[in-house]
C-alpha cells in the first residue's frame, strides 16, 4: 500500500520562504561539496506540530531560502538515516519508502524516481538542511503549511462511507470512490491507518454487541464472518438462502435475519454450528430493519405494507383499482420465547418509521417520518404497554442509535448545524458534538463512549466534542 500524498509545487514555495536574494543553489542542479560548505547561513528554528507534539526544528536562513535539519525532521518523523559514501540514505518506519539525498544536488531519489528539490541540500557547520515539503512528502508524510503540521504517515485521501468501531478501538470504512473494494482500518490518531481488506462483500457488515465480528452475504448468499481485529473472513454454514437485515444476539452466539426472495420469513443461524433455524413464517412480505433485544426475547421488525389490489366480478383491466389507503410501514413485534407466537402490532398510522431499536425495559424507540415531507421528523418511543410518546429534542431528528447505556441521535437544527445527542434512559438528551458541515454517517461504540462521523466524505472521530479528520478531502487524491 502506498501511504504517500504530494503537496503541490505552490505550497512548496511557500515553505521556502523566498527572500530578495536569490541563492546560487536556486539556479543550478549541481554546487559543489566546498560551495555548499562555505554558503553563509543565518540559524534559527521554527516550531511544528508533528504528530501532536509540538517541536522547534532547526532550520538556515541560506541566500534567502529556509531550509530544515535532516537529520531532526527524519528523526521526528521515526525515520531511519544512513549517512553513506554517495549521500544520505533515508527509510520510513514502515518501511514503504527509500529516499536518497546528496548534498549541494537538486536531484534526489524517492523509491527508484528521479525528483528535484527547488533548493539543493545545504551542508552547514557538519549538518545538511533540506526544503522541509518534499522531504516530507518523500518519506510518506504529510504536511499543513498553514497550521504547521506534520504527520509522519499523510491520511488517506477519497470519499468514504460505511463507517463501524471494532473492539480494538479501530474504526473501518470503505472508500467509496475508489475503483475496487477498499475498506481501511483507522486508530484515532491521523495518518495511522492500515488497509483491512480488499473482499468486495465485506464494504457492509452487521457488527457484533461485542464488536469483535462482522457478518454478510457474498454473492452466492453464503454467510460470511469477518474477524474485526485481523481482516480475515470464514464462512458459516452451508445454506445459500436469500438473508438481509443481519443483526447479533447480545452474546454473539446467534444471528438473526430476514429470509427469503420476498423478505417473508424470520430465522437464525448458530454461529457455533451454522444451522439455520425458521423463526417465523407468515408469509407476510416485505419485512426490514430487524432488531432482536439484548437478552434474545423478542424481535422488533418493519413491513411495508403495499397497495391493494381490487376488481369487480368481471376482472377486467378497466375495473382494476389499488387501495392505497393502509399502505405505509408498520412496527411489529415478535415473542421468541414462545414457540409459535404470532407477531403483534405495535404501529397503525401511516408515518414512515425509521432506525427501530429495541431498549432496555422493553421499550420500543423509532424515527417517524411524513411520507409526503410536510411535517417534521419526530423521534418517538412506545413503552411496555403500548403507549406512545415524543422524546423531545432541540433539533430535528434523522438517525438513531441503540446503544448500552441507551440512545445516540443525531439531528438537525434550525440554523442547519448537525447535532449529536446521548439519551440515558428517562434522562434530558445531552449534547455530544455539534458542526455547521453536513454529517452523513454516524457510528458509535456498543458501550456509547466512541463517536465518529463522516462529513463531506471524510472520516473524523470526535474526542471532547472536537472533530479530528482521518482522512483527507477528496479533492486531496491528486
Amino acid at each position: 500500500m502506498t501511504n504517500r500524498k504530494w503537496i503541490g509545487a505552490a505550497l512548496a514555495s511557500a515553505l521556502l520562504v523566498t527572500g530578495g536574494a536569490v541563492s546560487v543553489l536556486a539556479t543550478s542542479s549541481h554546487v559543489s561539496a566546498a560551495a555548499v560548505k562555505t554558503a553563509a547561513a543565518e540559524e534559527s528554528s521554527t516550531t511544528w506540530s508533528i504528530n501532536g507534539t509540538q517541536v522547534a526544528l532547526s532550520t538556515i536562513n541560506s541566500g534567502g531560502y529556509k531550509l530544515y535539519s535532516l537529520s531532526q525532521v527524519a528523526a521526528e518523523q521515526g525515520a531511519g538515516l544512513v549517512r553513506g559514501s554517495s549521500g544520505f540514505q533515508l527509510n520510513d518506519s514502515k518501511g514503504l519508502h527509500n529516499v536518497q539525498i546528496q548534498a549541494g544536488v537538486r536531484s534526489y531519489q524517492v523509491d527508484g524516481e528521479t525528483l528535484e528539490f527547488t533548493v539543493a541540500p545545504v551542508m552547514h557547520d557538519r549538518k545538511i538542511y533540506v526544503e522541509l515539503t518534499k522531504l516530507v512528502t518523500a518519506l510518506g508524510g504529510e504536511l499543513q503549511a498553514d497550521a504547521r503540521t506534520i504527520l509522519s504517515f499523510a491520511r488517506p485521501a477519497g470519499s468514504f462511507d460505511t463507517l463501524h468501531w471494532s473492539a480494538d478501538g479501530g474504526l473501518i470504512a470503505s472508500q467509496s470512490d475508489a475503483e475496487s473494494t477498499l475498506l481501511y482500518k483507522f486508530t484515532q490518531t491521523p495518518g495511522n491507518y492500515d488497509l483491512f481488506t480488499t473482499s468486495e462483500g465485506a464494504v457492509d457488515y452487521a457488527v457484533s454487541a461485542d464488536q469483535q465480528w462482522g457478518a454478510f452475504n457474498d454473492e452466492t448468499g453464503q454467510l460470511k464472518l469477518i474477524n474485526l481485529s485481523t481482516g480475515v473472513i470464514s464462512s458459516l454454514g452451508k445454506d445459500t438462502s436469500v438473508k438481509t437485515d443481519l443483526v447479533w444476539s447480545g452474546d454473539g452466539k446467534t444471528i438473526y435475519f430476514v429470509q427469503g426472495d420476498k423478505q417473508e420469513k424470520l430465522a437464525q443461524i448458530s454461529v457455533e454450528t451454522g444451522e439455520v433455524k425458521s423463526l417465523l413464517e407468515d408469509k407476510v412480505e416485505n419485512k426490514s430493519e430487524l432488531r432482536v433485544s439484548a437478552d434474545g426475547k423478542s424481535a422488533v421488525y418493519i413491513v411495508n405494507v403495499t397497495g391493494v389490489a381490487k376488481n369487480d366480478a368481471d376482472s377486467t383491466e378497466a375495473s382494476l383499482t389499488v387501495d392505497y389507503s393502509k399502505a405505509g410501514e408498520q412496527l411489529y413485534k415478535l415473542d421468541l420465547t414462545t414457540k409459535g407466537a404470532k407477531p403483534a402490532a405495535l404501529t397503525t398510522a401511516l408515518d414512515n418509521k425509521l432506525y427501530p431499536e429495541i431498549l432496555a425495559g422493553g421499550s420500543v424507540v423509532y424515527l417517524s417520518a411524513d411520507p409526503d415531507g410536510n411535517a417534521a421528523n419526530t423521534l418517538k418511543q412506545i413503552a411496555a404497554d403500548g403507549t406512545t410518546s415524543d422524546i423531545a429534542l432541540s433539533a430535528e431528528a434523522n438517525w438513531s442509535k441503540g446503544v448500552t447505556t441507551g440512545l445516540i441521535v443525531s439531528g438537525t437544527t434550525a440554523d442547519g448545524s448537525t447535532v449529536i445527542y446521548s439519551i440515558a434512559g428517562n434522562a434530558a438528551p445531552v449534547e455530544l458534538y455539534r458542526t455547521a458541515d453536513d454529517v452523513s454517517e454516524v457510528s458509535v461504540s456498543g458501550d456509547g463512549s466512541k463517536l465518529a462521523i463522516v462529513s463531506d466524505g471524510k472520516v473524523l472521530v470526535i474526542q471532547n466534542g472536537k472533530a479530528l479528520e482521518l482522512s483527507s478531502s477528496p479533492e486531496a487524491v491528486n
